[in-house]
């Protein structure tokens, strides 16, 4: 996550990139911000008395295993629990606008700064999906435990494909102009690559 106050400061570009990835995901297959804010509006009060645990879950998460306890600097997870905690608290609240999108995206380039993986990302998208869904089976009926895990599953996956399509986006963006190259020649040519590669795999 993002602290606030960098976000504010450069979430200009990301506007554009989060719409553009945003019209890549089918309306039936993506998150609703108008029906499925209205469900996290809704049990937002419950959900806010989850924050501790959610934070503390996900952070002991990272840090018990090695590949992505390795991602950290000493002594900074209070930092990032803070950051955390604010994501979440504000995710629960809404709004789900152009600025919330594009704060996701510019999580895909942080990403890439901080070594976090797509694979660390998905993982942890899961660990929080799940996290959320048994407290809402916990703590609520049948019908709106459903409907709350419904809309918080639309959620993490319209997050993941804008973190994991702008981390892609800005590696290679970054590593054409490592090398003083048009990035858009570049992902051709990368792309070119990929079918030579492909070509070379033996046959099934």
């Amino acid at each position: 996550m993002v602290d606030s106050s960098f976000v504010e400061k450069n979430l200009g570009p990301f506007y554009r990139k989060a719409q553009e990835i945003w019209d890549q995901l089918p309306p039936k297959a993506r998150f609703r911000p108008l029906e499925d804010g209205k469900v996290l509006a809704r049990y937002a009060p419950l959900m806010e008395g989850w924050v501790e645990e959610v934070v503390q879950g996900f952070y002991d998460t990272l840090f018990a295993h090695p590949p992505t306890r390795a991602v950290f600097r000493e002594g900074e997870r209070p930092a990032r629990e803070k950051t955390l905690r604010d994501w979440y608290l504000r995710t629960i609240r809404g709004p789900f606008n152009g600025q919330y999108f594009a704060w996701q995206a510019l999580v895909g380039l942080v990403h890439v700064r901080r070594g976090v993986t797509n694979a660390m990302m998905a993982s942890m998208w899961n660990w929080l999906t799940e996290t959320v869904e048994r407290k809402a089976w916990a703590s609520l009926s049948e019908g709106e435990a459903q409907a709350l895990a419904e809309a918080w599953r639309r959620l993490a996956f319209t997050v993941m494909a804008l973190i994991a399509e702008e981390y892609l986006e800005a590696y290679l963006e970054a590593l054409a102009q490592a090398l003083g190259q048009d990035p858009e020649a570049f992902i051709g040519r990368a792309q070119a690559e990929a079918a030579r590669l492909l070509e070379g795999l033996t046959p099934g």
